[in-house]
């Protein structure tokens, strides 16, 4: 009997080579090789996303569990394959959004909070002492705004993304994307010294 890799499949040793669209069908189909190689290749990205938007490891660690739960419940229900990694942001923002609104409630009943940690505490060795000190200053500022409008900020002037990424991370419109971090920008700039070039909305 031939061998199921062997002819139509495309084997993954060279995994860099095999689209996302490729690798999910095969997941879909049950293939767990396709799997573990989306997940290798988006879940770190997604990850480092997480951990600076909690401001805690072991809560994002959580976090980054509890979306790969999701992902292994829900791959099938995904409508555009090449589009994972998008949607793979999209549930780990979810399962964020869901860690916040835990917090505040914690704090209503006065025990839990925010953790003591932040960007600060995942800022590079380079990082000078006031750097550091902006770093502490934007994290409280950060922890004053909605949760949405925190998210959507962070994820465009800290991690990067275009608009039209944060609006899928967010599960939003663009339109909404943009309002929540001009929002946020306007109170972030006008108590943190920071300049980010290219990364502001428009």
């Amino acid at each position: 009997m031939r061998s199921r890799t062997a002819s139509s499949v495309v084997p993954l040793h060279r995994e860099t080579d095999v689209a996302d669209a490729t690798l999910v069908a095969r997941a879909r189909a049950g293939d767990r090789f396709a799997l573990d190689t989306l997940v290798r290749r988006h879940l770190p990205a997604v990850a480092g996303t997480v951990a600076r938007l909690l401001g805690d490891p072991s809560e994002a660690e959580d976090v980054v569990q509890d979306t790969m739960a999701a992902v292994l419940v829900d791959l099938p229900t995904l409508r555009e394959p090449r589009a994972f990694r998008g949607w793979l942001l999209r549930v780990a923002v979810h399962k964020v959004h869901r860690r916040f609104r835990r917090r505040k409630v914690l704090r209503f009943l006065g025990i839990g909070g925010e953790p003591e940690g932040g960007l600060a505490d995942l800022a590079s060795e380079e990082a000078t002492q006031e750097q550091h000190a902006e770093l502490v200053l934007l994290d409280r500022m950060l922890r004053t705004l909605p949760a949405s409008e925190r998210i959507a900020w962070s994820l465009r002037c800290v991690e990067g993304l275009s608009l039209d990424e944060v609006a899928v991370a967010c599960d939003c419109s663009l339109a909404t994307a943009k309002r929540r971090i001009l929002a946020a920008d306007r109170v972030i700039r006008a108590h943190v010294a920071i300049d980010a070039p290219g990364r502001r909305p428009r």
